[in-house]
């Protein structure tokens, strides 16, 4: 049984974790054959087990995994769902930077669920932690941004469609016994428009009948402390306020703080405010 959570300013991390370099050689050597997958299978554990132990080390209350298996917070959902081709021509990761890219993935067919590990990766964390430990997924929205779209009319329709799949895995997560799952959107402060128009549906239908609280995570999509699109997060309300969460987590780390006495006041009571300020 994970320790009890403290009622009054309970501690959490947003998820990702910094990779080891011990780590990130092994990936390495898994390429060059010197390595075999049940190898680096034991490495990824390893690496787990030591950031459950920092985070219960520093008093946080709700723990991640730190998504240490995952290659990134795009890849990994791209490889488990069927319809993706990896790695296709790079794009802007962003809006107000362009020269920062990477190689997207490319969606060739009508997506369909494949077979993702959330709920036996959340099970080997939660058998290693005393705390309670929140699994995170990248939200559908996100999804569709960092990708070629060949195979739909138009992004909403993608985008209904990976919700439709999250939403099985998330379902299955909640029936695993995990508690907290939190959803990242870090696009959408760089889509006001369509956030207003159908992503909160389209997040609604993700997290709709998954028994556990629902965290949803807005930032500015850092990418090493810059910021990768304008706006703010002013722009979503109210409309934001219409996600079925019971978490609102925005990071004010960098340079948002200012906005925060702007939309405080906009939270209803039962709504939690996650404030990301490391």
């Amino acid at each position: 049984m994970p320790d009890p959570i403290p009622s009054l300013l309970p501690t959490t991390v947003i998820g990702s974790y910094s990779l080891p370099r011990w780590l990130e050689a092994a990936r390495e050597l898994l390429t060059q054959g010197r390595l075999s997958g049940a190898e680096l299978d034991e490495a990824h554990d390893n690496a787990v087990k030591s950031c459950l132990k920092d985070q219960e080390q520093a008093g946080v209350d709700i723990v991640t995994d730190g998504e240490l298996r995952r290659e990134t917070m795009i890849y990994f959902f791209n490889r488990h769902i069927r319809g993706f081709r990896l790695y296709g021509p790079p794009k802007a990761i962003g809006t107000l930077d362009p020269s920062i890219r990477m190689p997207d993935p490319v969606v060739e067919s009508k997506v369909a669920r494949g077979e993702m590990p959330l709920v036996r990766h959340w099970q080997y964390a939660q058998a290693h932690s005393r705390k309670l430990v929140k699994v995170c997924v990248t939200g559908p929205h996100m999804l569709a941004k960092r990708a070629w779209n060949e195979a739909y009319a138009n992004d909403r329709e993608l985008v209904f469609d990976l919700a439709a799949i999250l939403n099985a895995e998330l379902r299955d997560l909640a029936r695993a016994g995990c508690r907290v799952i939190q959803v990242d959107e870090p696009v959408w402060v760089g889509y006001p428009d369509e956030v207003k128009a159908w992503a909160v549906e389209a997040f609604n239908r993700m997290v709709e009948g998954v028994d556990a609280k629902i965290t949803l995570h807005i930032c500015y999509g850092n990418y090493q402390r810059r910021r990768l699109f304008p706006g703010t997060y002013r722009d979503l309300f109210p409309a934001v306020l219409g996600a079925n969460a019971s978490q609102l987590a925005l990071e004010f780390a960098v340079d948002n703080l200012a906005q925060f006495n702007d939309i405080v006041g906009q939270f209803p009571k039962m709504l939690e405010l996650g404030l990301g300020v490391v």
